[in-house]
């Protein structure tokens, strides 16, 4: 049973019960604006996506300096963790809750709001001269992350619900979107407060609010929806169906991911360990380039990926792309046991897996965005897995990483990292079987 546009009951179908085809038609046309200005809505949501990753990002850096200042140089590495971690938190915890308000109120006051209210959170840090004052404010700016990330997705899924080729070519500039935010975030946040200290946070503040103002000009208004009950959405989101039998492998890539996000730059910048070759207190400049480079090689991958997508099939191309993984932690076990000179053939060798693994994303969000087709009224709520599964790996993968370190260094986070992607694609044969049994709902052409 679904509710009606304030959230009462929906009109009862004939036979006495709301039918899920008349629900769908009246989604269809609440949605039909949205569709009409495909082009521009779901421009102005990749726009408004990359911006947010940035401001986030350079956030996420530019507090660590911050901190580090507030200390005197010698930040407690608890107060960083904690405050590091405050923002990502809030972001998964918060993503169900407003996106179903999202779908209920209307997507465009969140698309909107989540910017301005991410703008509010670093003006707070700039005026903050306390630890705790500063997590409370990245703890405001992940809610605006979790109003903004999952209703972009569930409006750009709802654009592109007529044109799988559209939803393909959306998917892979959502993923891209991402990660080109976070690599400029990541040269943004240093520099800003290299030459403005607090008053970095004001400059990303404004990449905030800039956001905002384009998804308010561009983005086409949706009126709220006839949402599913509560208990009828999980029930199908827990059962057995396309969702459930996906998440286990989502959350393992973004373990691996967060494995190698959180640790990989202290890694790089430790002091010499003996027998591994790659920990070997690099310059910081140089493990930022490293990292935006990865960063870069990875769009690259999902640019090259996209159109692959609907000839092969999400599920398949996923299943396909975990093997760069395998690639990426052979090199780097070599490289850290070979001379340096060796790193002008196995870091090339590295970017390659990075490449091949890059079509994971972009497949990823097209068989989520495909799986809305069953609650068209709910798709914020449902693409906000995709911000729950990104923490909850995250922070798994970061957590145990570390342990995986502790244990061996350098060598035992690329094993962790080789494990996961093993378990990941043995995780993806459900998957594929679904997909194979043509359950999955896509759209027309």
């Amino acid at each position: 049973m679904t509710e009606g546009i304030q959230g009462h009951p929906a009109d009862p179908g004939p036979d006495g019960g709301t039918g899920a085809g008349t629900s769908a038609d009246l989604v269809a046309d609440l949605e039909h604006e949205l569709r009409d200005t495909r082009q521009a809505s779901t421009a102005a949501l990749l726009t408004g996506t990359a911006l947010i990753r940035v401001a986030a990002a350079g956030a996420t850096v530019a507090v660590q300096f911050y901190l580090a200042d507030l200390a005197h140089g010698h930040p407690h590495g608890t107060t960083i963790g904690l405050v590091g971690t405050a923002q990502a938190i809030s972001e998964m915890v918060f993503a169900p809750f407003l996106a179903r308000f999202a779908d209920r109120l209307g997507r465009k006051l969140f698309v909107v709001g989540g910017p301005v209210v991410g703008a509010l959170g670093l003006l707070l840090v700039a005026a903050s001269l306390h630890s705790q004052q500063i997590f409370a404010a990245r703890v405001l700016e992940g809610v605006a992350a979790a109003a903004f990330v999952p209703t972009a997705l569930g409006a750009i899924a709802a654009a592109t619900s007529l044109s799988v080729r559209a939803r393909a070519r959306a998917s892979g500039a959502f993923e891209a979107a991402t990660m080109a935010g976070y690599a400029g975030g990541f040269v943004l946040g240093p520099f800003a407060y290299h030459y403005l200290g607090r008053g970095a946070f004001v400059v990303l503040a404004a990449v905030y609010l800039l956001a905002g103002l384009i998804c308010l000009r561009f983005v086409a208004h949706v009126p709220p929806l006839p949402i599913t009950r509560l208990s009828t959405l999980l029930r199908d989101v827990a059962g057995p169906g396309p969702i459930r039998s996906f998440l286990p492998a989502w959350v393992g890539t973004f373990a691996l991911i967060g494995a190698y996000g959180s640790n990989l730059a202290s890694l790089l910048h430790h002091s010499p360990v003996r027998g591994q070759r790659l920990v070997h207190h690099f310059d910081t400049r140089l493990v930022s380039l490293v990292l935006v480079s990865a960063i870069l090689v990875l769009v690259i991958g999902i640019v090259l990926w996209t159109p692959w997508i609907n000839r092969l099939g999400p599920a398949r191309q996923m299943r396909r792309a975990i093997p760069g993984a395998w690639l990426f932690s052979a090199a780097l076990l070599a490289a850290n046991s070979l001379p340096h000179v060796a790193l002008y053939i196995l870091l090339p060798v590295a970017g390659l897996g990075i490449l091949w693994l890059a079509g994971f994303g972009p497949a990823a969000v097209a068989y989520l965005a495909n799986s809305s087709e069953t609650h068209t009224a709910d798709r914020s709520a449902l693409m906000s897995i995709y911000t729950v599964t990104l923490a909850a790996g995250g922070a798994i993968g970061a957590a145990l990483g570390g342990v995986a370190i502790s244990l061996a260094s350098f060598d035992g986070l690329v094993v962790f990292g080789f494990l996961l992607s093993m378990g990941t694609f043995v995780l993806l044969g459900p998957v594929l079987r679904w997909e194979r049994r043509g359950r999955m709902t896509h759209p027309a052409g």
